[in-house]
């Protein structure tokens, strides 16, 4: 059985760059939504629970596109498949109204477009 492997690094420099952004984008979409639960009339262990969940969601998110753009090239469907994982899980951090996570989100889109429309070619 032959195998597909990309032929662009594309998708491997923006999920890396997008991955290392994302680490201080989870930072700051805990600390925002921290700050934004804080100004209903919420307790302390629900605000802290919304500030923990956003930042544990772009944390996983910036994690996982960082492994995953590193296969672009060996299995560029596995990758962009991850890539949409990690995208989904940084896009949900924008409710935070984080514009770093925009660009995190934007970035990680990109790449995994990149992943499954790059031209391939077949190894035995």
């Amino acid at each position: 059985m032959a195998k597909v492997r990309g032929t662009s690094t594309a998708p491997l420099v923006l999920g890396v760059i997008g991955g290392v952004l994302g680490l201080p984008a989870a930072v700051c979409s805990g600390a925002c939504a921290a700050g934004l639960s804080s100004l209903g009339t919420t307790s302390q262990d629900a605000v802290n629970a919304a500030g923990n969940a956003f930042m544990a969601m772009g944390l996983i998110g910036a994690v996982l596109a960082i492994i995953f753009s590193c296969f672009a090239k060996k299995n560029p469907y596995l990758a962009g498949g991850m890539l949409i994982v990690s995208t989904i899980l940084n896009a949900l951090t924008l409710i935070t109204f984080n514009f770093l996570s925009l660009i995190v989100v934007v970035l990680l889109l990109i790449a995994a477009i990149l992943c499954f429309t790059q031209k391939k070619e077949t190894v035995e």
